[in-house]
């Protein structure tokens, strides 16, 4: 019997929720209220078994809890007993279509799992597979089997719940993508915003959007506050592809210069890098601390944090804190800033030949150690 036009508004109506929702738990809840609204059922669950370990099934619900931990344990159990075990694929198939029902009622899967939480008639059909594992919707009645008419239903939807179950798995993969990159990028140095392959902005670090927010401060900043330098920046880039587009910008005390690379997700990736306009004293090495404390205290003097001078030392963050501790120690200061002080009107006695005397250094001429 063909489907009636009624059938096909259904249908059609039932596509904008699916294809909406790409979140990939709610997803497989939406995909469910979908097809309850299509073929009402007692209950419906999204079943997902890893490929090697069909046994270690699990699933998503409607109703949420149908079953208990036990009655999930034992339908589990005797999974292996399912007319559908084997089966993934699509078109929708019927228990009736593998045994008879009076021969599937006599199953422990059914005698012992499925009949006491009232599941007598089943539907399914395969989703696909994700990350190692089988994914396949199922319907659920007590009294009343299912219609070849209700199977014409489920199969005309059929394509787009394979669609809408694919999108997500491809959202949740560049989503799991981008806050990996997004990650490793807040311990490197500099700021960092993403691009997509559409121009638009999908993040930026907190410190990359003070640092624009700060050097274009006269500036309406929309689109998520970047400046119409950057968005400029951004198409040349996206233009000359083999040439690094370069944008500088000079704010009080500091020049802020910013760039594009292109990243393997696709789209762009701003990099931001600030230092100041006068350059810094050439650093030289306090005499009291060790090789390693020096390289530290240089990377403070710089304006790096302490994550940053982790990803340039290649340490941890906690090593780093730690000979931060250590250097204000044996600086005899309290805190970061007067370190850096201390440190920075050392290396300019020392580039100009003079004597420097004080509590943070052995007294005496240091001239002699300038090499």
């Amino acid at each position: 019997m063909p489907l009636r036009t009624a059938d096909w508004e259904n249908i059609n109506r039932s596509l904008i929720p699916l294809y909406r929702e790409l979140g990939t738990d709610k997803n497989l809840i939406v995909m469910l209220e979908v097809l309850n609204a299509l073929v009402p059922a007692d209950s419906l669950a999204i079943r997902i078994n890893p490929v090697q370990q069909p046994s270690k099934m699990s699933w998503v619900s409607l109703p949420k809890h149908n079953a208990s931990h036990e009655q999930t344990a034992l339908i589990a159990r005797y999974i292996h007993e399912s007319p559908f075990a084997a089966y993934c694929l699509a078109p929708w198939k019927m228990t009736t279509d593998f045994v008879s029902t009076e021969d599937f009622h006599k199953t422990d899967l059914h005698r012992l799992a499925l009949g006491p939480i009232g599941v007598n008639h089943q539907i399914l059909s395969g989703l696909g597979v994700r990350e190692n594992r089988a994914y396949s919707a199922v319907l659920n009645r007590t009294h009343l089997g299912f219609s070849e008419h209700e199977r014409d239903i489920l199969d005309a939807v059929q394509p787009h719940l394979v669609t809408s179950f694919t999108n997500a798995a491809a959202h949740a993969h560049a989503s799991k993508a981008i806050n990996q990159t997004q990650a490793a990028l807040e311990s490197a140095p500099g700021g960092y915003a993403y691009f997509n392959g559409e121009g638009q902005l999908v993040w930026i670090q907190a410190r990359a959007k003070a640092w624009l927010n700060e050097f274009f401060e006269g500036e309406h900043l929309p689109d998520g506050g970047v400046p119409t330098a950057i968005r400029q920046l951004l198409q040349q880039s996206a233009l000359n592809k083999d040439e690094v587009q370069i944008f500088e910008c000079d704010g009080a005390a500091d020049r802020l210069t910013a760039w594009f690379d292109s990243a393997e997700l696709g789209g762009r990736v701003l990099r931001l890098e600030r230092k100041p306009k006068t350059q810094a004293p050439h650093f030289r090495p306090l005499p009291q601390l060790s090789e390693r404390k020096n390289e530290v205290l240089k990377w403070m003097v710089e304006g790096k944090r302490n994550a940053e001078i982790a990803a340039i030392l290649g340490l941890s963050a906690r090593t780093v804190e730690n000979h931060v501790l250590e250097i204000l120690r044996d600086m005899m200061v309290e805190n970061r800033a007067t370190a850096i002080v201390q440190a920075m009107d050392y290396c300019v006695a020392i580039n100009n030949g003079k004597p420097i005397r004080s509590h943070a250094y052995p007294a005496g001429n240091f001239g002699d150690n300038v090499g």
